[in-house]
């Protein structure tokens, strides 16, 4: 099965993660994202779109026994990857509603974070940015992800502690845009009202929103990613990488 599935009706494209167990990224698996966002956003039969991922996990983040066998180039290829997936999410014109019902930890909050409307289940999961834990740097595109979708005092908690938070204590630090037993269905919710709208004065809103964000991206992207392979490839932060591989 493919790692990444869609499907499209009513003009909604529906993107789901899907690579058992609890959909780590690996290379192909950000490309399949970047594929399915890019193509969502060069179609003009698609009007939104619904990021969703399958299982009891929406993802784990990086694929982390892949990260531990790579060398430099394939950190490098890793990172630009990264880079490509969440780029695709951030910047596409299109609405995108993501509904989160299962753990979003690390690079796969970030995938969450970097829609325009996040809502969270009410189950019994868990939420939480963990990289500093490990001494991950967040590449730049991940950190301005971050830096516009939370709040100040809840960027720190996330970021600084590096923690897994229970729904409800997230979106209380201002993680999110809804919290919905049925996730799903506010998240199709909210897509129906904004599609029903002229779409490039919704794509213009959302260029001026995030622009300035785009814009650091840009410039510190390329220039940043060797300072981050360097530290994923240090050994402390391997050392660290490896002592938390379940076992």
């Amino acid at each position: 099965m493919p790692p990444v599935t869609t499907t499209t009706a009513d003009a909604l494209r529906e993107v789901r993660l899907d690579r058992p167990k609890v959909n780590a990224l690996d290379p192909p698996t950000l490309h399949a994202l970047a594929d399915a966002f890019e193509a969502a956003a060069a179609d003009d039969a698609v009007r939104g779109v619904l990021f969703l991922g399958a299982g009891r996990c929406f993802s784990a983040g990086l694929d982390l026994r892949h990260l531990v066998g790579c060398d430099a180039a394939g950190v490098d290829a890793l990172l630009v990857a990264l880079d490509r997936a969440l780029e695709a999410i951030f910047r596409c014109p299109k609405p995108v509603a993501v509904a989160v019902e299962g753990h979003a930890i690390a690079g796969g909050m970030v995938l969450a974070l970097a829609a325009d409307h996040l809502v969270l289940g009410t189950g019994d999961y868990r939420l939480g940015l963990t990289e500093l834990k490990v001494g991950v740097p967040f590449p730049r595109s991940a950190f301005e992800i971050v830096h516009t979708a939370l709040p100040p005092r809840g960027a720190r908690r996330f970021v600084y502690e590096a923690g897994l938070l229970p729904p409800q204590h997230a979106y209380g630090l201002g993680a999110g845009d809804a919290l919905d037993a049925d996730p799903v269905a506010a998240a199709r919710a909210w897509l129906d009202t904004v599609i029903a709208r002229p779409a490039f004065t919704f794509a213009w809103a959302k260029r001026q929103l995030r622009e300035a964000a785009w814009a650091r991206i840009d410039a510190r992207r390329d220039v940043e990613r060797s300072a981050v392979r360097e530290a994923l490839l240090s050994p402390p932060v391997r050392a660290a990488l490896e002592a938390s591989l379940p076992r």
